[in-house]
């Protein structure tokens, strides 16, 4: 069983969460609300503050700090006291995340060294390297620090620290493999022109003459000075060697070049992006047809960041974020049943109310939500809107007239009141508490 304190997700009321350092909320593509919490955060704040302090309710504010946890733009915290000496291993060390201790301090050591390496040196080059090595350089960095390798994956903060790091690796290829750029980046920078400036090549050594040889005297020294007959001067036969064959062609050589060319083809920037976005279209749409929303969601959700233009990923991404949110509501209210099971009602209540912030056409998320608020003394205003929206979304039910009505008469409506009751007791005319509140009703003034 949860804890009461316990939001699915962020953790305790009374833990902290932090901004993750140097975030852009445009990169991130953040909505109005998920900036306005965002800025409830600050550096690090406590869970139950942020609640507190924010104007949207507190069932949409978790919904908001679990997307920004998403997004990666908020991570867990730790805070140590003043009189505690701060832990000598980096905090962000301790996210939990799918990677291994020693990938983490290697990407976050390369992160904050990024502004102080050149271009050559954040590719791991010397100074003036060629472009064929700047290309083979970029091509195994991108094997190691391209967030889609790590694809289904839990990457909190790392996601985003690996895209930086991935768009400083790609504005290095950039500058370096083309001439022009290269040239005006070099001479921006005299100190990595100097170092790449070859030593002159010593002069080649004078070749001695060679001894004189047979073949260096004059041919008159060589002719035999009488003739001698044919016969002692032919040589024997020899059968002669067979002409030299043509290299047979290497078939599986010739398919390992054919193979480079289309792989450094599909390494260049404009392919590799154009070949991604469609392998994360086919996978999402792939996704789709299995019911996978929420994979739907982050493919579609990918594809959007990068080409913000695409007008049918962004329809398929707002249908695949419906459903994703449908699917999260129906799966919050199970659990908010379970709760109910276990007398937990303050963490079932927050769970219904996620789930209605997730789906709002979810009647039972509404309804459920309204009666743990009436037995809990939530505010009238929210608990009654909750029910009326049960109501409007599955009128046929007699409980959730039933419920509406209750809350009315607590509220002094009789009138309002005595109308639901009428509906709930044409929808079930033998209901004993329709008719009980009914009778209590009749004179309303």
């Amino acid at each position: 069983m949860s804890a009461p304190n316990t939001i699915v997700g962020l953790g305790a009321r009374t833990d902290h969460i932090a901004t993750v350092p140097n975030v852009d909320p445009a990169r991130l593509q953040l909505t109005p609300e998920e900036t306005a919490v965002l800025s409830l955060v600050g550096r690090v704040e406590r869970i139950e503050l942020v609640l507190s302090r924010s104007t949207l309710g507190e069932a949409r504010t978790i919904a908001l700090l679990l997307s920004l946890r998403a997004k990666g733009a908020i991570v867990p915290a730790r805070v140590v006291p003043r009189n505690q000496p701060a832990p000598a291993v980096d905090a962000a060390l301790a996210e939990e995340v799918d990677l291994e201790p020693e990938r983490k301090k290697e990407i976050i050591d390369l992160e904050r060294a990024l502004d102080g390496l050149d271009h050559f040196a954040v590719l791991g080059l010397r100074p003036g390297a060629p472009a064929t090595e700047v290309k083979q350089a970029y091509y195994n960095a991108s094997r190691r620090y391209h967030p889609d390798r790590y694809f289904g994956k839990n990457l909190g903060s790392f996601r985003a620290r690996m895209e930086r790091i991935f768009r400083r690796l790609t504005d290095a290829h950039n500058v370096l493999t083309q001439q022009d750029k290269r040239d005006a980046y070099l001479k921006a920078h005299p100190a990595l022109a100097q170092a790449a400036t070859p030593a002159p090549a010593p002069a080649a050594p004078v070749a001695s003459p060679a001894p004189a040889s047979a073949a260096s005297y004059p041919a008159t020294e060589l002719t035999p000075l009488t003739p001698v007959p044919r016969s002692l001067t032919r040589p024997t036969p020899v059968a002669a060697p067979p002409p030299p064959t043509p290299a047979p062609v290497n078939d599986a050589e010739s398919e390992a070049r054919r193979a480079e060319r289309q792989a450094r083809l599909a390494r260049h920037p404009y392919m590799a992006r154009n070949v991604k976005l469609s392998e994360l279209v086919a996978r999402g749409k792939a996704a789709v047809a299995r019911g996978d929303w929420e994979r739907a969601y982050q493919d579609f959700h990918q594809v959007q960041t990068l080409d913000p233009k695409n007008r049918e990923v962004a329809t398929l991404l707002l249908e695949a974020r419906k459903k994703h949110d449908e699917q999260r509501a129906a799966v919050e209210v199970s659990r908010g049943r379970e709760l109910e099971q276990h007398s937990d009602d303050v963490a079932a209540l927050a769970a219904y109310r996620l789930a209605y912030s997730l789906d709002g056409s979810n009647a039972e998320a509404a309804y459920r939500a309204a009666k743990l608020g009436l037995q809990q003394g939530q505010d009238v205003g929210e608990v009654r809107a909750l029910a009326q929206r049960a109501v409007d979304l599955q009128g046929a039910r007699v409980e959730h007239h039933l419920l509406l009505g209750r809350i009315l008469m607590d509220a002094g409506s009789k009138k309002l009141a005595k109308r639901v009751f009428e509906d709930a007791a044409k929808l079930e005319p033998d209901n004993a508490e329709a008719k009980a509140a009914l009778k209590k009703l009749r004179w309303t003034f």
